[in-house]
């Protein structure tokens, strides 16, 4: 049997889905039992194969139903994940905000019958993704300060690809690092920014930047800008300080 699933940090205690960045923090190579602190509970929603017979070419309608008849579920260890079917955009919101309510990114919005085959590594409009940072007015949004930067890579040889930001604490007077951005640029935005940053570039990291060792970008930059940055969600990072 080859399911597709999603394995994410989960509370066995509490049975509810922890931030997705504590998983990332979660050993992967050498690991004792006894010393696991982070949990996981995996997440099946489709099957791809099964006794020799390939599943893809069977609509989800099919593929589902087979899925829940030959996998079992394990409480808090293997548990299917919550699927529901809808008509109509009321019941898509209702269900979206159930989903955001109970610390879940969002919503993948599948065909069941017509054109609702299975379709590995490939876009379809037949799999819509729903999260709140899509929706206006739904998004949380922050004001960081740009302090560091990464040289990009392929398409952004030549200019920063990635930005180290932090957000300035008025009451320590210090700039906290809060997470590093490298999604949602234009080209146009990060020839310009790549522009105006050569000139901000200082030899070493200012006395009030706390950022952990761990984070080190290629160059530190003085703090001359604000950013609104807005995110799908808000948790506490193992890594950064803000």
């Amino acid at each position: 049997m080859i399911i597709d699933s999603e394995a994410v940090a989960f509370d066995r205690e509490k049975h509810k889905v922890l931030p997705f960045q504590l998983l990332s923090s979660r050993p992967r190579k050498n690991v004792v039992m006894s010393e696991i602190k982070v949990q996981v509970c995996l997440f099946p929603f489709d099957l791809i194969y099964l006794d020799g017979e390939s599943m893809i070419t069977k609509n989800l309608d099919t593929r589902r139903k087979v899925l829940r008849t030959r996998l079992k579920e394990i409480p808090d260890r293997i548990q299917f994940a919550t699927a529901r079917d809808m008509d109509s955009e009321e019941e898509i919101q209702a269900f979206f905000t159930e989903s955001v309510e109970a610390s879940c990114e969002g919503l993948m919005l599948k065909t069941l019958f017509e054109n609702a085959t299975y379709e590995p590594s490939k876009r379809s409009l037949n799999w819509l993704k729903l999260k709140k940072d899509y929706l206006s007015g739904m998004a949380d949004s922050l004001d960081l300060v740009p302090i560091g930067a990464f040289y990009g890579k392929g398409k952004r040889t030549g200019v920063y690809g990635t930005y180290l930001l932090a957000v300035y604490d008025p009451n320590e007077g210090e700039y906290q690092s809060c997470c590093k951005v490298a999604t949602g640029f234009t080209d146009e935005f990060l020839d310009k920014h790549y522009d105006h940053h050569k000139d901000n570039v200082i030899p070493r990291k200012r006395a009030d930047y706390v950022v952990t060792d761990k984070m080190t970008p290629d160059v530190w930059l003085d703090a001359t800008q604000v950013w609104e940055i807005q995110c799908a969600d808000l948790s506490i990072s193992p890594v950064h300080t803000g």
